[in-house]
């Protein structure tokens, strides 16, 4: 038996194979669906790359979505930005708006106390060179400005016209040394002439030894000059000295206006004498 399977092994194998193949083509025929080994082998053998495929295009897909996201927030972040942006102009230029109506108030109510004619003005410009003290206004000789008219602010004193022309003016600030106001101790009532400084500061002139000033002490105008209302603030004492054996005692005083900042003044167009009458 042995040897006649041996011998006839070919045609056996062969026949084997061949019923193997007529039944699963039988079987395949009256299945619903077709089985296709290879397909299936091959399905198998492609499903890791189909897979790899899928989730690069799926990464590729979701990477695409991100970036236009972005752009478009950065579109969205620029024109906030720029939103942004023109508000703060807005809001700075209404804050300065707002300042500057303070201010102008303030003149106003200022003018009311002084009660004597006065014209609101804005300083244009200022002096370049150091050792010159002084301020230029847009108004002038057509506004009723002349020379030696006494300049102020809600603060105090900023100085005295020293030259007009039809439209401008310029003022002589007190810190000039050229500058002279006449104004007193407002606690002991001491008179003496306030003059600038070659360094922009301020001195009280010619109280004499024996008159009673302190640091702290409030200088005011005088009155007396025909130019300045009586009780204007000058500044504050914040030195006294004496110069060697001299009579006149070394007072200094810090200006109460800031005239560095500056911005609006009033000009007293009236004399006081003249208000007085």
């Amino acid at each position: 038996m042995q040897r006649l399977l041996h011998r006839y092994r070919v045609i056996l194998s062969c026949g084997f194979f061949l019923l193997i193949s007529l039944l699963l083509a039988a079987v395949n025929t009256h299945a619903p669906y077709h089985i296709d080994p290879v397909g299936v082998l091959l399905l198998e053998v492609l499903h890791p790359f189909q897979m790899g495929a899928t989730a690069l295009s799926r990464r590729t897909g979701q990477f695409w979505d991100h970036y236009v996201a972005l752009w478009s927030i950065q579109e969205q972040n620029e024109e906030l930005r720029r939103r942004l942006e023109s508000l703060e102009g807005v809001a700075q230029q209404a804050r300065e708006l707002d300042l500057t109506n303070q201010r102008l108030e303030r003149l106003l109510v200022l003018q009311e106390n002084i009660g004597g004619t006065a014209v609101a003005a804005r300083v244009i410009g200022r002096s370049t060179v150091a050792w010159v003290q002084t301020l230029i206004l847009d108004k002038g000789e057509r506004h009723g400005i002349a020379k030696g008219m006494a300049v102020l602010t809600p603060e105090g004193v900023v100085g005295r016209v020293m030259a007009a022309s039809p439209h401008t003016a310029r003022v002589l600030l007190i810190s000039d040394p050229n500058s002279g106001i006449d104004g007193l101790i407002q606690r002991t009532r001491v008179r003496g002439i306030a003059a600038g400084t070659i360094d922009g500061g301020c001195v009280l002139k010619y109280l004499q030894r024996g008159d009673e000033v302190q640091v702290g002490d409030q200088v005011v105008t005088s009155g007396l000059d025909g130019a300045f209302p009586k009780g204007q603030p000058i500044g504050t004492v914040a030195r006294v000295g004496t110069k060697g054996s001299g009579m006149f005692q070394d007072v200094e005083v810090m200006l109460s206006a800031e005239l560095s900042k500056v911005e609006e003044v009033l000009v007293v167009t009236l004399s006081v004498a003249h208000a007085r009458e």
